[in-house]
């Protein structure tokens, strides 16, 4: 009788450890939000070595097989270990709503609405990305769709950011209207500055495909000075919200704005190697992320600042 029940209790305890307990639920939430910060870099690399029509078509690798033929050569592998990649991130979505209703509250107590309706939203945002990188394919590698494209990860970049802090119960810190203003500006700077780059992108080389070279008719020198005057704006802005509220997340999000602009330059006076591209755009999810996690941390606001 022991024999017979306990291959149950295993499982029963093993799906209890994997999705039933708060430290899986954040787990879960920390996983997506790294995979989904990691498909930018993936995505970026398939543009940068020229694979983007690997596979030269969508939802098939080719006319006749969903996988890569040896014909399609290095390409084929590169854009189709990309396209595999969603998989991954659609079985960690899947992970992230199966924990979040499972588990009944948070540990300080939190009801769980809140987290399984950004859990259904992101899982959701997956498999509408994969169908946007279909249609980048089928349209040639589009430079404005293959900006969207990148733009709808930082979306959900920024959701994912959200649902990592209220599995852990993050609470906000005060800060006062002034401050709070100044987060929103420095958040709307930086996503200014995020479109911008997929402007500058758009309008320079690096298409994703040596044979179909799509650009977006825009003066690339212009395109990048317009780019960089934002960012500067960008960096004033959190200077100054840094001189009123003294805040340690605040400085660690200007630490990355400093160097992500330092490797924006260099990439730029160095004539855009692979390399530096690959680590501006790792820098770019980075940022995506910090900027989320401070617009959502500084916004409990008060008559006095209090978020050191």
């Amino acid at each position: 009788m022991t024999t017979a029940t306990a291959p149950s209790s295993v499982r029963v305890s093993l799906g209890a450890r994997l999705f039933g307990t708060v430290r899986a639920l954040r787990t879960w939430a920390v996983a997506s939000l790294a995979a989904n910060m990691l498909i930018i870099v993936t995505g970026a690399i398939v543009r940068l070595t020229s694979s983007g029509l690997g596979c030269p078509t969508w939802p098939q690798c080719s006319d006749t097989s969903y996988v890569p033929r040896p014909q399609l050569g290095v390409h084929g592998v590169v854009e189709f270990t990309n396209r595999l990649l969603t998989f991954v991130l659609v079985a960690l979505a899947i992970g992230m709503v199966v924990s979040a209703f499972r588990v009944k509250a948070t540990a300080a107590g939190a009801p769980m609405r809140p987290i399984r309706t950004l859990a259904v939203v992101a899982g959701l945002g997956i498999p509408v990305q994969a169908v946007l990188g279909g249609i980048t394919v089928l349209t040639k590698l589009n430079p404005w769709l293959v900006g969207f494209h990148m733009l709808f990860s930082v979306a959900i970049i920024g959701l994912c950011v959200v649902m990592v802090n209220r599995t852990y119960d993050t609470a906000p810190l005060t800060v006062s209207p002034l401050v709070r203003r100044l987060v929103v500006a420095v958040t709307a700077a930086t996503v200014l500055v995020i479109v911008l780059g997929t402007v500058v992108t758009g309008a320079g080389p690096h298409a994703g495909d040596d044979s179909t070279i799509q650009r977006n008719g825009i003066s690339p020198e212009l395109a990048a000075h317009i780019h960089a005057w934002a960012v500067w704006l960008l960096v004033i802005l959190t200077v100054v919200t840094l001189a009123i509220v003294r805040s340690r997340l605040v400085a660690a999000l200007l630490a990355v704005q400093l160097l992500q602009g330092v490797i924006g330059y260099v990439q730029y006076f160095t004539g855009l190697p692979i390399v530096g591209v690959a680590l501006h755009m790792a820098g770019l999810a980075v940022l995506a992320a910090a900027t989320a996690h401070v617009y959502w941390r500084l916004r409990d606001v008060a008559s006095v600042a209090n978020a050191g």
